[in-house]
């Protein structure tokens, strides 16, 4: 009784204003506000499996809301804020993601409430390659009494490569136009290609060497 009777009275000065500093502190923390703001972030997918690709993303970006301190809010940029999807387990064929807080990096002290949309559908696919023939593009008549005769290309086939679906509807590339507008000789020149559909690529350089006979009728 003597010990607990001293624990009381023993610096009873500082004991009750430590208690009353830890009111203080607790009426602070309680009665502090709380701020939220919305945030545009890009949607990164990551640890995309070799040879597959995304094919028919819907979503690039994403609406991220933060909740904290008015002090802390007010300063958040987009820079700050990260959101991903991990792929490195995912096989071909269309998946839905769900969108949570566990797929956002946000700074420290700050909450997040919701992100918009809530889930994400995309389709992988496999990467093919495959050679087609090159199609010469030539534009505008000879002059008259001219007709356009054998058309030589160089190379005649090349490689493209891309989604599985998007390769195997390909049958050709076509050059860009080539104008023979008025011509009375033969026309010689490089040109590229016209790549028909973006996802699908050209692993090497696309210029071909065109010769396009220009004959008398």
């Amino acid at each position: 009784m003597h010990s607990l009777k001293h624990w009381i009275t023993h610096n009873w000065f500082l004991k009750i204003f430590s208690l009353l500093l830890a009111m203080v502190l607790w009426i602070t923390v309680a009665s502090e506000t709380s701020s939220e703001i919305g945030l545009e972030v890009p949607l990164e997918y990551r640890n995309i499996p070799p040879q597959l690709e995304i094919t028919e993303d819907t979503t690039n970006t994403v609406e991220v809301r933060l909740r904290g301190s008015p002090n802390l809010i007010k300063d958040v940029t987009p820079k700050q804020v990260s959101t991903n999807i991990d792929l490195s387990s995912m096989k071909p064929g269309e998946i839905v993601f769900p969108l949570t807080s566990q797929n956002v990096q946000a700074p420290f002290g700050a909450e997040v409430v919701r992100v918009n949309p809530s889930r994400v559908r995309i389709n992988l696919e496999r990467t093919i390659s495959k050679m087609v023939p090159v199609v010469p593009k030539i534009q505008g008549p000879p002059a008259r009494g001219f007709e356009v005769g054998k058309v030589s290309l160089d190379p005649s086939r090349v490689r493209v490569e891309g989604p599985e679906s998007r390769v195997n509807n390909l049958d050709s590339v076509s050059t860009l136009p080539v104008s023979v507008e008025g011509k009375r000789t033969n026309v010689s020149q490089s040109t590229d290609l016209d790549a028909p559909d973006p996802l699908v690529r050209l692993p090497r350089p696309s210029t071909i060497n065109i010769r396009v006979e220009i004959r008398a009728k």
